[in-house]
């Protein structure tokens, strides 16, 4: 993503790839472990000229795109845990960070991908958190630039769905990729941390969730879902 920040600014999207990252870094900046085997990490830079609030909603697309991927390689139980991460048999196989980058003369939007293709289950034990490759998931070898190549693929028809005819077609899709509604979560925003009951994923991208305590009904943009023990 450092790299892409880098790069100077285009009228098409630019796509950086690496097999290693050095400072591999997931969303509120946590550390990504990036192994120099078995990993794709990658960061497409996309000129922004569309309204801000539909930048969430390419990186869900993202989403959406590895999960169409996974299928496709013979993967089951495949998960996505809003609004981005992908989940297979409950472990993480892939991960997305979008960030803003504004230049003097225009704005782009980063979109870094990490997936675990073939990274060993001993590497993948060290992470921190529950995780598995494609591979393994899927009880396949798979080629790391077939599955860039299918991603890339899968990720530009969904963005073109996204800006000619908008969020709902890919809201239905989702829905039907996760396991959310009716869930018990802690909602974290920065240091707030609030219970609530997932109820929907809305065709505006938004998360519909319930106070569990005063049952009022409200739409987040944002935040992290964290399990309801975790606090």
């Amino acid at each position: 993503m450092d790299v892409a920040r880098e790069q100077p600014d285009s009228d098409v999207p630019v796509t950086v790839v690496a097999s290693e990252q050095t400072a591999g870094r997931g969303r509120f900046d946590r550390a990504w472990v990036s192994p120099p085997q078995g990993g794709l990490y990658l960061t497409v830079r996309i000129p922004w000229t569309r309204p801000i609030q539909q930048a969430p909603l390419v990186s869900i697309g993202a989403a959406l795109a590895l999960a169409r991927v996974a299928a496709g390689s013979g993967c089951r139980d495949i998960v996505l845990k809003w609004p981005n991460d992908l989940l297979i048999g409950g472990r993480k196989a892939a991960g997305i960070l979008a960030e803003m980058a504004t230049a003097a003369a225009k704005s782009s939007l980063l979109v870094g991908i990490g997936i675990n293709v073939s990274i060993p289950a001993s590497t993948l034990a060290t992470v921190g958190q529950p995780a598995v490759s494609l591979s393994d998931a899927c009880g396949s070898a798979l080629d790391p630039e077939q599955i860039l190549s299918e991603f890339l693929g899968s990720w530009s028809e969904l963005d073109a769905t996204l800006e000619t005819v908008g969020f709902a077609p890919l809201a239905r899709e989702f829905r039907s990729r996760t396991d959310l509604p009716g869930r018990r979560f802690l909602l974290s925003s920065g240091q707030d941390r609030r219970p609530i009951v997932v109820r929907d994923i809305c065709d505006d991208g938004s998360l519909e969730i319930q106070d569990p305590a005063t049952q009022a009904i409200e739409r987040v943009f944002g935040g992290e879902l964290l399990p309801a023990d975790s606090e």
